[in-house]
């Protein structure tokens, strides 16, 4: 039986939800090991295509995020989820598929991550949209730090996992292991009762109420400019105006527009960062598959604390503080060139614990803030508009930082040239916090 718009959801549906997600972040951990360590170690890729492909799965959020966001207002959003990650699975699946004719190519694994680019900007943009329909606004923060500790999790066990399949299996039937948690998300998504509010134009703020006694963010009052849009309409013309509705929220929003600009900075140096890690890892510290997962997995223990503290921190210091605390993530990476004299794998999984666990904490609260602070008929098209614009600097970053170590290990050496483009990267991602320094509201 669904539940009807008006009850408090189920907190089944919210396990059931946690559970698809957790399915969907293990998919991403483990097929984004194992696609670009097919490329290296089977495919010898270079520098440069290892950069492009770092990119090319994120291209599909400045080119589609903003559209997605427009459609999601209309669609079914548990459906899209689904259907997304069921194109997920079937992707990635092709790729050992056509392992068996023994044709796989660079080119075959960009368009696989480039199609599946597009998919994920569809269960991304769904998923955050959805969870204020599940939870009520004062459970966001926990739900969400519930969410980050999963995907921190994944980040964990995800690597080391892929490695192993690869390892054991071979690098493509690896690959398909590696596809099948997007089939259980799919199916998990399934069993998510609680239905979706129907915005109406002109309608009067609804006074429903959570569980918690708090205006429930499915269920809010809608905001002047969306009242102007007709959820039901899928016209260009409307598509645009809820786009740029979406852009100019985000624009003005005094809380909104510095976390933004914020998250795009460091989205651009984490990409830099992501794109030369495996490069780091097999190239320079010379590792297998497996090693390099344990490696990168280990790494990923910090972002699990992360996850775990960040109410803590935010009940300690405030989430503005918090948040400026996140800069750490950036400054520990200015140690790497440390490994350069002293014990590199070492060093790389000491930096890797100790700036990772920033990474969960920014996600969590500004996730939260923006699912708080918006209106729930411009929920699609704000977190749209945000994804779009954070997401564009990630292949900008990744591109920017295989080129850079293709170029800099030429002129200097792989392992030098590597060091310098990680510690860049890390600069970078550190500065981010500039922008919210003078906030107090966020």
């Amino acid at each position: 039986m669904r539940t009807t718009v008006g009850t408090a959801p189920p907190k089944a549906d919210f396990n059931w939800y946690w559970t698809s997600q957790t399915a969907s972040f293990v998919g991403d951990r483990l097929t984004g090991f194992a696609v670009p360590s097919i490329a290296i170690l089977t495919l010898d890729a270079t520098s440069a295509q290892v950069g492009i492909l770092s990119a090319i799965g994120w291209l599909a959020y400045p080119t589609l995020g903003l559209v997605a966001g427009a459609a999601l207002t209309h669609l079914p959003r548990r459906k899209v989820m689904i259907t997304g990650e069921l194109t997920r699975f079937a992707l990635f699946t092709t790729i050992p598929l056509t392992a068996l004719a023994g044709w796989v190519t660079i080119p075959q694994l960009l368009i696989v991550v480039a199609l599946a680019g597009i998919a994920t900007v569809f269960v991304d943009i769904a998923g955050q949209s959805y969870l204020p329909v599940v939870v009520p606004p004062g459970a966001l923060v926990t739900a969400n730090a519930s969410l980050q500790s999963s995907d921190s999790l994944s980040k964990l066990t995800g690597p080391a996992l892929a490695g192993l399949s690869l390892k054991l299996t071979g690098p493509y039937y690896g690959l398909l292991l590696s596809a099948l948690p997007f089939l259980a998300s799919a199916l998990t998504r399934t069993r998510i009762q609680t239905l979706e509010p129907t915005a109406t134009p002109g309608a009067a703020p609804s006074r429903e109420r959570s569980e918690a006694g708090h205006p429930s963010p499915g269920l809010q009052a809608t905001s002047p400019e969306a009242r102007a849009l007709s959820p039901a309409v899928a016209s260009p013309q409307a598509m645009r105006r809820r786009i740029a509705v979406g852009l100019r929220f985000v624009m003005d929003h005094e809380v909104l527009k510095p976390l933004v600009i914020g998250a795009a900075v460091r989205s651009f140096g984490t990409g830099m960062v992501d794109a030369v890690l495996l490069l780091f890892a097999y190239r320079a510290l010379g590792l297998s598959s497996l090693q390099g997962g344990l490696l990168i997995a280990a790494g990923s223990i910090g972002g699990l604390l992360g996850a775990f503290a960040a109410n803590r921190l935010v009940d300690r210091f405030g989430t503005h503080r918090t948040l400026l605390l996140t800069g750490l993530e950036g400054v520990f990476w200015l140690a790497i060139p440390v490994s350069l004299v002293f014990a590199p794998a070492i060093v790389l999984v000491v930096i890797r614990v100790c700036a990772s666990i920033w990474s969960p904490v920014w996600n969590v609260l500004t996730t939260s803030v923006r699912q708080n602070v918006t209106p729930a008929d411009l929920q699609s098209t704000v977190h749209a508009t945000a994804r779009t614009v954070t997401s564009s600097t990630i292949p900008l970053g990744a591109l920017t930082g295989g080129f850079a170590a293709g170029v800099l290990g030429g002129q200097l050496g792989t392992s030098t040239g590597l060091v310098l483009v990680l510690a860049t990267g890390g600069a970078i991602t550190g500065a981010s916090v500039l922008s919210i320094r003078r906030s107090s509201q966020a």
